[in-house]
């Protein structure tokens, strides 16, 4: 499924997902206190443990919560900035479970691999900057200058905000040790 970077003001960003985080928190606190409530009550007498029913009624309550936000909350607009982020990194980590053979095919001169660099460069420096991490910012800016000098004189497009998770399959998972 295409992916591309939409602009979104950090501030706002982060303002959005804060709200959005606190209406989820507080469904889940009604929600997980209720099923806890009713799993003791339910389930009480057929059970010495009653710390174990409300463990349990609280983790039906995060399932149930989470049922909610994925089938009924997450198209809604209050909920867009926090859907995005998600995305954003979701793609990230596509490309970064396949880093090292990508990175390997940029220094063969492989161009879609050149591509698919530039875009996690890009979506890394939006991610660090809608976190407002400055620390991670300046990581990257060395490793994103190196690959521009390299898009430009293969004479590829800088602005490689595109990204379709399929254009990994080329290059192999990167397996840790």
């Amino acid at each position: 499924m295409l992916f591309e970077l939409q602009p979104i003001d950090p501030k706002v960003y982060r303002a959005k997902t804060r709200r959005s985080t606190l209406i989820i928190m507080a469904m889940f606190i009604v929600i997980g206190f209720i099923s806890a409530d009713r799993f003791v009550a339910w389930f009480g007498e057929y059970s010495n443990n009653l710390i174990v029913l409300n463990f349990i009624g609280a983790f039906f309550g995060l399932v149930l919560t989470g049922f909610i936000v994925k089938w009924f909350f997450k198209d809604k607009p209050w909920m867009a900035e926090a859907m995005y982020g998600w995305r954003l990194k979701r793609n990230l980590m596509h490309v970064t479970n396949r880093l090292r053979a990508v990175q390997e095919a940029v220094a063969r001169g492989d161009v879609e691999a050149m591509k698919i660099l530039r875009f996690y460069h890009l979506g890394l420096e939006q991610m660090h900057r809608l976190e407002d991490n400055s620390h991670a910012l300046i990581e990257l800016s060395a490793d994103k200058r190196a690959l521009e000098k390299q898009l430009e004189a293969s004479q590829v497009d800088l602005q490689q905000t595109r990204f379709d998770p399929q254009w990994l399959e080329p290059y192999p998972l990167t397996k840790e040790h």
